[in-house]
């Protein structure tokens, strides 16, 4: 199998980067796949067993993540679009199916705007359809103790936003997927100067994904017990995209690729290659949905 490419790319005073891998008898369009607000391109070789029997992977560090610039403030979620294409255009592509999670999702949705002839399937999952004025107040909690200089405090409150802490749901791998977040999230404020600001702007500013969209297969998918937007918000939002499927998985909530890896991965290279989701063992009915898959 050939060595992954990694490129780095300029735009509007900006460098990003992105890693392609590249596999020997491609069947579909590359996956590319943009995930959470500092998951840079490193984070994904989780999916490499999935993807490369059927297409190539890309993987980015979009401005803010990994190595890349953090976007200024006057630059948006466009700058991150045309980023985006960029990387399509430099690797010659004319489409790719395209995997957003969390984040990532909103700008995946907004490029399938932008330009629903470059992508063939679009795969959307743990869409932050709405920030609740809750989740909003966490953040404010723990950007005052982060401000205080106790990171460490800063990571504990985000924890009630990011994962869930019912204790009567029942969350596969809920201990050790507690423990990476809290160090993830700790390495990203503090290893990096512009972690935090880069976090801030992902939950303050305005990124609902609406207008719907048309002319791109879509599913949209999460853990059942996602808490930055909740499978029935993610259900709602799936009705207003045309030809779009929707699939809750079981016993996850949003960090559903570290709680159910095999099961994610699976059910995106499922939509991707055309084959059936509906009907996975690891997926559970929402009451009241009508699910097209």
């Amino acid at each position: 199998m050939p060595e992954p490419l990694t490129r780095t790319l300029p735009l509007d005073g900006l460098t990003f980067s992105y890693q392609a891998q590249w596999t020997d008898r491609p069947t579909i369009e590359p996956v590319f796949v943009i995930g959470g607000v500092l998951q840079g391109m490193h984070g994904w070789s989780i999916m490499e067993r999935h993807v490369l029997p059927h297409a190539a992977l890309i993987s980015v560090d979009l401005p803010g993540a990994g190595e890349s610039t953090p976007l200024r403030p006057e630059q948006d979620m466009e700058t991150m679009c045309r980023a985006v294409e960029l990387i399509i255009d430099d690797l010659g592509l004319d489409r790719v199916n395209f995997l957003g999670y969390s984040f990532g999702s909103a700008v995946a949705f907004r490029c399938a705007q932008r330009r629903p002839e470059r992508i063939a399937r679009l795969a959307l999952g743990g869409v932050p359809v709405r920030i609740s004025e809750k989740l909003i107040d966490l953040w404010m909690r723990g950007a005052q103790r982060m401000l205080e200089g106790d990171p460490n405090g800063f990571v504990e409150v985000l924890t009630e936003m990011f994962l869930c802490c019912d204790t009567g749901a029942v969350i596969r791998n809920r201990d050790v997927v507690r423990q990476l977040v809290k160090r993830m999230t700790l390495r990203a404020v503090t290893a990096s100067a512009h972690g935090f600001r880069t976090m801030e702007r992902s939950v303050l500013e305005n990124l609902d994904p609406v207008g719907g969209l048309a002319g791109v297969p879509t599913l949209v998918f999460c853990g059942e017990h996602d808490t930055i937007s909740s499978a029935r918000e993610q259900y709602e939002f799936s009705q207003t995209i045309e030809d779009c499927a929707f699939a809750a998985i079981g016993e996850a909530d949003h960090w559903v690729f570290m709680q159910r890896r095999e099961e994610a991965s699976d059910l995106v290279m499922r939509f991707f290659t055309g084959r059936p989701v509906a009907g996975m063992d690891y997926l559970t009915p929402l009451a009241g949905a009508s699910l097209r898959a």
